[in-house]
C-alpha cells in the first residue's frame, strides 16, 4: 500500500532528470485566497520567476514577449484572490510558455498534503491508460484502458491541461499529462469536475463499455483503503529502479542490458560493469545484445561510453546484433544517448523519445523562496548535428524508432514486453565478423598494443577529421595515430576510419609503429619479391624490412601490395612485430 500511495501523489516527480509539473510535500496549505503577507509574498515569487526565465537563451522562441507579459499580467491581479493551487498552476502555465521541456515550475511539491487524488493505479500502453489498481468494488474494471473522467474524453482533458504542460513535443506532452490527470485539483481548476465525489470513469473493456464511479480522496483515507491489483506475471524486463544498470540474458543468444539512469553507481562504476558485459559475451556466447533506456529519464551523458564503445566495436568487428530501446520516457542525456547508440550501429526499437534531438538544456534548478515551488530553467540550447551524424534530419523533435514496436494492451497483460518480443523473434539478425581491416580498427589494434607495451594511458588529443565521430569506440586511437605520424588522412579533414587497410599500408605503418616502439627496422638481408614492381614507391623500403624479418609474409614470392589484410591477419602480424621488438 505504501507503493502504491507513493506512486499515485509522485508519479508527477521527476523521472530521471525529467522536468514535470507535479512533485509531492506538504509545506503549504490549499486556501480560497490570500492574506495580503501571503500576496505580497506570491508578488515576489513571480518577479523571482520572471526575472530567471529572463535569462533563459531563447526564451520568446514559441511565444513572444507580449504573450509572457500578458500572462504575468493576469497572474498579477489575481494574486489575492487564488488558491494555493490556482497559484502554483498559474506559475506552471507561465514557465510552460517557454515551450522547453527542460523549463518548468514543479508544482506538486508545495500542495500534495492536501490534494485529493482518483484512488487508481495506471500504466500507458498503446491503446490509452490501462487501470491498474481499483477499489475493491471495481475489481472487474482492472484491465480496462480508461476513455473518460467525468463524463469527459481523456482527449479532451488533456487539451483541457495543456497550458500547464508546457515541453517542446506532443511525445514529452502525453507522458506529463498520464503523471497528472488523476489529481482532482487540477481537473477542477481546469473544469473538468466540479465534486470530488461521486466521478464517474468510463473504461473501455474489448467491446464492452464499463462506468464505475469513485471518489476523490486525501492521502490518509487512501492509505487506509483495500485496492485491487490487476494481477499478471512481469515482464524479464520490467523496470528495476533500484538499480542504475544491470544485464541479464533473456535467452541463449540474448543479453540484455537495463540502464536506468545516466549516473555512475559508486558500488559498480561504469568501467567494472562494462567488464562483466564483456565477460558474459565472451564466456557465453551471446550474439545479441539489447540496451533498454525507455525509463531513462537522464544526467550525464558521459556515463555510458566505456559501454558503448564495446558494444559498437563488437557490433562492426563482430557482428554483434545491437538494438537499443526507447520509448516517452527516454529524456535529456539518455536521448543523446539513445542517438549515440545509432551513431555507433544500433538498431533503434520502441516508440519516439519523451526528449527532443535538439533541445535546450544544461538545467539551473533552485526554489522560489516564500512558496518553495521548484524551479528549473534551460542555460544553453544543444544541436546535436554538428556532433552526431545520426542527428542530422532532425530538428526539434523526438528521435524515431527504426522498429516501432509499442507496448500492446494484450501483451501487458500476458506479461510480454512488446519492444523486446519485437527483437527476440527475429532470428537471423546477428552478422558476420568483419572480412577486412578497417583503418579505424588498426589504429585501435596498435593504440592497446602501444598502451600495453609502455604501460601508460594514450594522450590523445582532437583531430580534424570530420568523418570521425567524436564518441566513436575508434576516434581515441585514430587521434593518437595520426598525432604519433602512425597513419595519416586522406586529407586534412578526411580519414576514411572505414576504408580496407592494404598490406603495403599495413607494412608501413607497423614500420612507423616499430620506429615508435623504438626499434626501427632496415631489411634484414635480401628478399626477392616477385611482385616488387607493383609496390608503391613509398612502401619498398617497409615492406623489405617487414618480409625479411619475417612479420609479413610471401605468397609464392609474392607480396600482393594491393590486397586488403583481415583481422586475423593483422593480429599475426603485431604480435610477430611484438616478438621481434622483444628481441631486439
Amino acid at each position: 500500500m505504501k507503493r502504491l500511495i507513493s506512486g499515485l501523489l509522485t508519479a508527477a516527480l521527476c523521472l530521471g532528470s525529467v522536468p514535470t509539473a507535479l512533485a509531492v510535500t506538504t509545506t503549504q496549505t490549499v486556501t480560497a485566497g490570500a492574506s495580503s503577507d501571503q500576496t505580497s509574498a506570491r508578488r515576489a515569487d513571480l518577479q523571482t520567476l520572471l526575472d530567471t526565465l529572463a535569462q533563459h537563451p531563447d526564451l520568446y522562441h514559441a511565444n513572444s514577449k507580449q504573450v509572457f507579459d500578458a500572462k504575468a499580467a493576469e497572474i498579477q491581479s489575481g494574486l489575492a484572490q487564488m488558491s494555493d493551487v490556482d497559484f502554483a498552476l498559474a506559475l506552471c502555465e507561465l514557465a510552460a510558455l517557454a515551450q522547453d521541456s527542460h523549463t518548468s515550475v514543479s508544482i506538486g511539491s508545495q500542495i500534495s498534503g492536501q490534494v485529493r487524488v482518483l484512488p487508481i493505479g495506471a500504466t500507458v500502453v498503446d491503446e490509452g491508460i490501462l487501470l491498474t489498481r481499483l477499489p475493491k468494488a471495481n475489481e472487474s474494471a482492472l484491465g480496462g484502458i480508461l476513455t473518460a473522467v467525468g463524463g469527459v474524453s481523456m482527449d479532451e482533458i488533456y487539451q483541457k491541461m495543456m497550458p500547464m504542460l508546457g515541453g517542446d513535443n506532443a511525445v514529452y506532452q502525453h507522458r506529463k499529462f498520464s503523471q497528472a490527470f488523476y489529481i482532482y485539483e487540477i481537473l477542477a481548476h481546469y473544469g473538468v469536475l466540479s465534486d470530488p465525489n461521486g466521478i464517474e470513469l468510463t473504461i473501455q473493456q474489448g467491446d464492452q463499455v464499463q462506468k464505475i464511479t469513485v471518489d476523490a480522496v486525501d492521502r490518509t483515507t487512501l492509505s487506509k483503503m483495500q485496492l485491487a491489483r490487476l494481477e499478471r506475471k512481469a515482464p524479464a524486463t520490467a523496470p528495476d529502479k533500484k538499480k542504475l544498470y544491470f544485464a541479464k540474458a533473456l535467452d541463449a543468444r540474448t543479453l540484455y542490458i537495463q540502464y536506468n539512469s545516466c549516473k555512475e553507481d559508486p558500488k559498480l562504476p561504469m568501467q567494472t560493469f562494462t567488464q562483466q558485459v564483456v565477460d558474459q559475451l565472451d564466456d557465453k556466447g551471446y550474439d545479441r545484445v539489447i540496451l533498454d533506456l525507455r525509463g531513462n529519464g537522464g544526467g550525464s551523458d558521459g556515463v555510458i561510453i566505456p559501454l558503448l564503445h564495446v558494444l559498437e566495436e563488437r557490433h562492426k568487428q563482430d557482428g554483434l546484433a545491437f538494438y537499443t530501446l526507447i520509448g516517452s520516457g527516454t529524456f535529456s542525456s539518455a536521448l543523446i544517448n539513445a542517438v549515440e547508440c545509432k551513431q555507433a550501429g544500433a538498431t533503434i526499437v520502441g516508440t519516439p523519445s519523451g526528449g527532443s534531438v535538439d533541445h535546450f538544456g544544461a538545467v539551473r534548478p533552485f526554489t522560489l523562496e516564500h512558496s518553495g515551488l521548484q524551479v528549473s530553467c534551460s542555460t544553453k540550447f544543444i544541436d546535436l548535428a554538428p556532433l552526431l551524424p545520426a542527428a542530422q534530419s532532425y530538428d526539434v523533435q523526438p528521435f524515431e524508432p527504426d522498429v516501432l514496436a509499442p507496448q500492446t494492451r494484450a501483451d501487458y497483460l500476458a506479461g510480454v514486453d512488446s519492444a523486446v518480443q519485437a527483437i527476440l523473434s527475429r532470428t537471423d539478425d546477428a552478422g558476420q565478423p568483419a572480412a577486412n581491416l578497417s583503418r579505424g580498427a588498426l589504429a585501435v589494434q596498435l593504440g592497446r598494443d602501444y598502451a600495453a607495451r609502455t604501460d601508460t594511458a594514450l594522450n590523445n588529443p582532437d583531430t580534424s577529421f570530420g568523418d570521425v565521430c567524436i564518441i566513436a569506440y575508434d576516434a581515441p586511437y585514430i587521434s593518437w595515430a595520426a598525432h604519433a605520424g602512425l597513419m595519416s588522412g586522406d586529407s586534412a579533414t578526411v580519414f576514411a576510419p572505414n576504408r580496407a587497410v592494404t598490406r603495403q599500408e599495413l607494412a608501413v605503418v607497423l614500420s612507423r609503429y616499430a620506429a615508435l616502439c623504438g626499434h626501427p627496422l632496415t631489411a634484414d638481408g635480401a628478399v626477392t619479391i616477385t611482385d616488387k614492381a607493383s609496390i608503391a614507391s613509398w612502401a619498398q623500403d617497409a615492406v623489405q624490412a617487414l618480409v625479411s624479418r619475417k612479420v609479413l609474409t610471401l605468397t609464392d614470392g609474392a607480396f600482393a601490395p594491393s590486397q586488403t589484410v583481415t583481422p586475423a591477419q593483422a593480429d599475426a602480424a603485431v604480435r610477430a612485430l611484438d616478438t621481434l621488438m622483444d628481441q631486439m
